[in-house]
């Protein structure tokens, strides 16, 4: 416990410092910037998953970097190049809007290349081994609230999103009892980019006439071979059926996730799907 709390401390004046810094007039760097906070991952070291691990990803450079009490310094790792770098703490600086930058003056120090054990990058830096390996995919009936708390890709991208207003309006004004049953997976991409636009419709529309549930699958192969995947004879994730007083109406697919307010509203009022 002694040990854990001046871990803590170091970090909370490594952060202080960080601040200062920039208070000080040092900017972030031009390229090293705009870090993302990212549920993909999670850091083992030496064998032992590390949960408390703040991983952050930029697709742009792309890379990798990862804050933790588990190593001495925040690592850095980048892809194309297939190197480890590490950063001191002083020279990391979150922003208010969640994303980490790297200052202008930090200076990136060489540990070696990664290589990858199956999918999992690993390196060793001072005798430590340490991996990325996949977060396990959230599966079973969920709550939007629970999509939200568990996967910050999921938030920015619901953040990011202005549904139709009229779409709204309507659903807001329906009087049929709906249910949206959303298929998805938190390990697909394409559910990453549109299943946050339906959370983003929930919370816009609050009709406690409609009903909003996500049900997760496993990564493939498994996934598909879920009883609830097989039943309902989804192909693709994600997908949405809709049930207005029980029964199937319709399904939200494919480009129709560009706007699933919009889908939403042409389904409830019969303009697409029928029941089966």
């Amino acid at each position: 416990m002694k040990q854990m709390r001046s871990a803590t401390l170091a970090l909370l004046a490594a952060a202080s410092l960080a601040a200062a810094a920039l208070a000080q007039g040092v900017p972030s760097d031009a390229t090293l910037r705009g870090f993302q906070p990212t549920s993909e991952y999670i850091l083992v070291v030496n064998g032992n998953p590390v949960p408390a691990a703040e991983i952050y990803k930029n697709d742009q450079l792309p890379g990798i970097l990862i804050l933790t009490s588990a190593l001495p310094s925040p690592v850095l790792m980048t892809p194309r190049s297939g190197n480890v770098e590490t950063v001191n703490l002083m020279k990391v600086a979150k922003q208010k809007d969640g994303t980490v930058d790297l200052l202008a003056d930090a200076v990136l120090s060489p540990v070696g290349p990664f290589q990858l054990e199956g999918a999992n990058p690993t390196f060793t830096y001072q005798g430590k081994k340490v991996s990325l390996t996949p977060r396990p995919a959230l599966r079973g009936l969920r709550k939007g609230s629970e999509l939200l708390a568990s996967i910050p890709e999921y938030v920015r991208n619901s953040q990011g999103y202005m549904p139709n207003a009229a779409a709204v309006a309507a659903l807001k004004a329906d009087r049929k009892p709906v249910t949206v049953h959303v298929v998805f997976g938190s390990w697909c991409p394409h559910c990453r980019q549109h299943v946050p636009l339906m959370l983003r419709v929930e919370n816009e529309v609050k009709n406690p006439n409609i009903k909003f549930e996500y049900y997760g699958i496993d990564n493939p192969p498994d996934g598909w071979k879920d009883p609830e995947v097989k039943r309902l004879g989804v192909k693709g994730i994600p997908t949405a059926i809709v049930y207005i007083n029980g029964v199937q109406a319709g399904r939200i697919e494919g480009e129709a996730w560009n706007n699933p307010e919009v889908a939403l509203s042409k389904v409830i009022n019969g303009a697409t799907g029928k029941g089966k």
